[in-house]
């Protein structure tokens, strides 16, 4: 093989084919005879031919380093942020946790928001923190009612901010009306730190759909470039009658994962045509001949992945770094919204996993599974009632078995397993005043675990976390 560059790209010699070679040469000028040279790694000459080796290896490393920065599918880093901004592309400064809070008001009250200050952290919008200190902006300006009322907030910091459950409940703008937030479910995205390599080159790739005649590839393109969007798929129907996905004729369905809602409404209100829109989300354009038009869209619905699968050591390996692969798989498993999830993906980032967290294993009898179903009920006197929130319970207690699980209140506190606990950390909530030795069941039946679970609506997006990751080294 010779070095080349042609229509077919650039081609270059390898060490091992440089080395041969070189010491091809060498042979042929100090022993044209056919004495043997000693090439041993230990012998000055073994030694010299590798350094030249090694000497063209680098010099062709850096030629293919600089041919690939010309291709924006190949170059990386720097050279990526300095093509990418000839297509107005700019890498994205990372993203924020998103988190429903549940508001209670005791009257009619108007909630200033972000809105098209998403991005902003200095805000006049209603704002909450969790016990870690952790502030919570409420994203869209919006008019509640007395009762309880779930509103979309954004993390104040980039990054993976995970709340536990229960703890936002600390009011930092006091408002007239408003009595109590808490965050009773968890959160619906998962901020992410910097704009990875891999990332940026697939949004790229996608942005080329920006310019598109077709409008839906345009409202996806111009979606997917705002700095906060992790995720948009847009569906159109363009036939006369209502498709099976429940979309209207010429409607369009946009489903975007993270983003200012003003934001995304004025890029499909500027691109849908004639099309009408479909959404939980409504948001008022106003328009140059004085109309309101409603602009609907819809966020994803996310369903929590269960992941379990066996770890099978290598002889003499070091020990398994169990939360760092957690952790790792964690951070790199991610469905996009429309997604079937399947194991294959599960196996790649695990076996990846594994071997950055030290190697010594592989991956074995990998299973998914959107978790189980449990119900609760009371015994004794005091309770009236009792409701346990499933993620919450299967997350805290792992990977549990279909049965019973008691928690019992004894002098003045629950108990579970003989531990003194927090109900609420379980997921469990109760009406009434329990009295000693009363008795809250949660009956649970495990979920079924398989190798591919299909959406069942396109809006459908899977999600994980290491809490959610069991493993079992063998």
């Amino acid at each position: 093989m010779t070095d080349s560059l042609n229509f077919d790209g650039l081609s270059l010699k390898s060490n091992s084919a440089l080395l041969s070679e070189i010491q091809s040469d060498l042979q042929a000028i100090y022993s044209p005879n056919g004495e043997e040279i000693d090439f041993s790694s230990s012998s000055p000459d073994g030694q010299f031919s590798q350094l030249l080796a090694t000497i063209g290896t680098t010099h062709r490393e850096l030629l293919a380093s600089i041919y690939n920065a010309t291709d924006p599918s190949k170059c990386d880093k720097a050279q990526q942020d300095s093509k990418y901004q000839l297509n107005y592309l700019f890498r994205k400064g990372g993203s924020y946790t998103t988190q429903n809070i549940a508001i209670t008001a005791t009257k009619t009250v108007t909630l200033q928001g972000l809105d098209g200050s998403y991005e902003d952290n200095i805000t006049t919008a209603f704002t909450v923190s969790d016990d870690s200190g952790n502030l919570w902006y409420l994203i869209d300006t919006t008019t509640i009612f007395a009762g309880v009322s779930n509103l979309p907030f954004r993390a104040a910091q980039i990054g993976a901010i995970v709340p536990t459950i229960g703890t936002i409940t600390n009011m930092l703008t006091i408002i007239d009306g408003i009595v109590s937030v808490n965050n009773t479910v968890g959160y619906t995205s998962l901020g992410v730190e910097e704009e990875s390599v891999l990332d940026f080159r697939i949004r790229r790739d996608r942005s080329t759909a920006n310019q598109s005649g077709n409008n839906a590839d345009t409202i996806q393109g111009q979606i997917l470039a705002l700095n906060t969007v992790k995720d948009c798929v847009v569906w159109v129907n363009d036939t006369n009658t209502t498709d099976s996905t429940g979309t209207l004729a010429h409607y369009l369905w946009v489903i975007v994962d993270g983003g200012a809602n003003t934001d995304i409404a004025d890029i499909i209100y500027s691109n849908k045509g004639g099309c009408g829109t479909r959404g939980n989300i409504t948001v008022p354009i106003s328009t140059i001949s004085a109309q309101t038009l409603n602009i609907n869209f819809d966020r994803p619905n996310v369903i929590p992945l269960y992941v379990k699968f066996n770890i099978q050591t290598i002889s003499g390996a070091e020990a398994i770094n169990q939360p760092g692969i957690k952790k790792n798989i964690g951070e790199n498993l991610i469905y996009n919204i429309s997604e079937d999830a399947e194991t294959s993906k599960v196996t790649a980032i695990a076996s990846e996993a594994i071997d950055i967290t030290g190697g010594g294993g592989y991956p074995l009898n990998v299973l998914i599974s959107t978790g189980g179903s449990a119900t609760a009920s009371v015994s004794g006197s005091g309770i009236t009632g009792a409701d346990v929130d499933v993620v919450t319970f299967q997350t805290v207690l792992g990977n549990i078995s279909t049965g019973n699980y008691v928690f019992t209140y004894v002098s003045d506190s629950w108990q579970f397993n003989a531990n003194n606990i927090e109900l609420e950390d379980y997921g469990i909530t109760y009406t009434g005043t329990p009295q000693n030795n009363a008795d809250i069941t949660v009956a649970f039946t495990e979920g079924t675990w398989s190798e591919y679970i299909p959406v069942s609506s396109i809006a459908d997006k899977f999600r994980t976390d290491e809490n959610k990751i069991y493993i079992t080294v063998i």
